[in-house]
């Protein structure tokens, strides 16, 4: 294993190891502060009660006695050789566990396969398997086992609360409403956060509806096969139909993936088949348009403060663009491409990693950007 990879493997453990005891702190205080607490609380019935119950009095002096006693002898567990054991020893584990995989390593590239838990905090997942390449930058895990679902919504068919084809789905942030693209019976459902049914709309217009962006009070609908974007209110209101099929500026052919800008209200669009990413201003206009010499049939697209990244179904899978609308050569892109098979969707979490849904590989892939 490389220098590097040891000094990354050791940071991560040291790192583990920091955070154990921060919450071994952590914890020590907040028993501490419930102990002193109790014990003030404790001492304050006694005054009210020690001149007509005696006998009550000295069952509650006796407690605060052993609270008393529990706090010095916490104080000395705490700063005892024996807490120091117990780090010491769990470094131990981690860094022969280190060993174990650099004897591993044959190769420049190899997975590594953890069927059980690390302290607890990844078993909700089943087996996740870690890539390990020493030309990438990026951490990747990758959710090969089964997902427990909080709650499973729905079943095959086209009445009330079944799909055919579902595929766009977003969370309204104020009602936690639940609008799920219903591809197949052209219409969107509405759930609420519990997963109860609410309402559904755009039947009528509809014509394989895709993917699903929510801005204030706006729903905006891609239509794969109906060569537009569709606008309504959160209620389902119609409220304007934006585009018309074809390949002209401001038309679509198959448009698929769409994000609106936080700030301004732009509207990006992935014109699928034209192979290239429309933008709308916030009053649904016509603004710009980018990529077409060299996005190869455009899925998904995010944005972050400085950079717009497109995914695509075709190798090489992931585009950075500035807001100048110029390419990047980006790092995460590269290191991230290697590890996808046949991506159609991703999102950009708050802490940068980017989770991607790979078709051909059916599994989620997280890629730790920090």
């Amino acid at each position: 294993m490389a220098t590097s990879d040891t000094h990354s493997y050791m940071n991560s453990f040291e790192h583990q190891v920091t955070q154990i005891k921060l919450e071994v702190e952590r914890q020590f205080r907040q028993l501490t502060e419930y102990l002193k607490n109790r014990k003030e609380k404790l001492l304050n019935d006694l005054e009210e009660i020690q001149n007509n119950h005696k006998l009550e009095y000295d069952k509650h002096k006796q407690t605060v006695s052993e609270i008393e006693n529990g706090l010095k002898s916490a104080k000395e567990i705490f700063q005892s050789s024996a807490m120091k054991d117990i780090q010491s020893g769990f470094i131990k584990s981690l860094e022969e566990r280190q060993k174990e995989i650099e004897s591993e390593l044959k190769e420049k590239h190899i997975s590594v396969e953890f069927d059980n838990t690390l302290l607890g905090m990844i078993d909700e997942f089943g087996k996740i398997r870690v890539d390990l390449s020493n030309d990438s930058s990026l951490p990747v895990v990758q959710y090969t086992g089964k997902v427990r679902p909080v709650v499973s919504v729905g079943t095959q068919g086209n009445g009330r609360g079944e799909f055919q084809n579902p595929y766009g789905v977003v969370v309204e942030y104020k009602s936690e409403n639940i609008y799920v693209a219903d591809q197949s019976n052209n219409r969107v459902q509405v759930f609420d956060r519990e997963a109860k049914y609410l309402f559904e709309f755009g039947s009528d217009k509809m014509n394989y509806p895709l993917c699903i962006a929510i801005y204030k009070d706006r729903v905006f609908v891609t239509q794969h096969l109906g060569g537009c974007l569709l606008v309504y209110d959160l209620s389902g209101k119609f409220i304007q139909q934006v585009g018309t099929p074809g390949s002209g500026k401001g038309q679509f052919n198959h448009p698929h993936g769409i994000t609106i800008h936080n700030t301004n209200g732009d509207i990006y669009i992935c014109d699928y088949s034209n192979n290239r990413i429309q933008i709308f201003s916030n009053d649904y206009s016509y603004k710009s348009q980018f990529g077409m010499s060299i996005l190869k049939s455009p899925t998904d697209i995010q944005l972050t403060k400085d950079t717009i990244f497109v995914l695509s179904d075709q190798n090489p899978f992931l585009y950075s663009f500035n807001y100048n609308l110029t390419q990047l050569h980006n790092t995460v892109c590269d290191s991230i491409r290697q590890h996808l098979k046949y991506p159609y969707s991703f999102f950009i979490d708050g802490n940068d990693n980017f989770i991607i849904s790979d078709a051909d590989n059916n599994n989620i892939v997280i890629f730790n950007n920090t």
